[in-house]
């Protein structure tokens, strides 16, 4: 029985270096996301931003449209033609565009 105890590998030693190797590489796995954040100033936009907004701001209405039940395009003599006409020009305030 003796004879047991010494076929077994020793792991004790190894674990605190290994565990100090795990904790720096999470540190730097932490800090590497903490770099600067991007400078949006480097970005232009092109000529079909207008285009894209308007596109979005009319799908985001129309699923809100669709959420509470309202006809997607409704006529203009009816409550639900103002609360869309609304929530379209809040859509487009929100992307940085005036009403004209």
């Amino acid at each position: 029985m003796t004879g047991t105890d010494t076929a077994r590998p020793r792991l004790l030693p190894a674990l605190p270096g290994l565990a100090c190797l795990f904790a720096a590489l999470s540190a730097m796995a932490l800090l590497s996301g903490c770099s600067s954040p991007p400078s949006y100033r480097e970005w232009t936009a092109s000529p079909d931003v207008p285009t894209v907004a308007f596109d979005e701001c009319t799908e985001q209405v129309d699923n809100t449209m669709r959420l509470r039940g309202y006809p997607l395009r409704p006529l203009p003599e009816t409550p639900q033609f103002g609360y869309r006409k609304e929530m379209f020009a809040l859509c487009m305030r929100r992307k940085g565009y005036t009403a004209e």
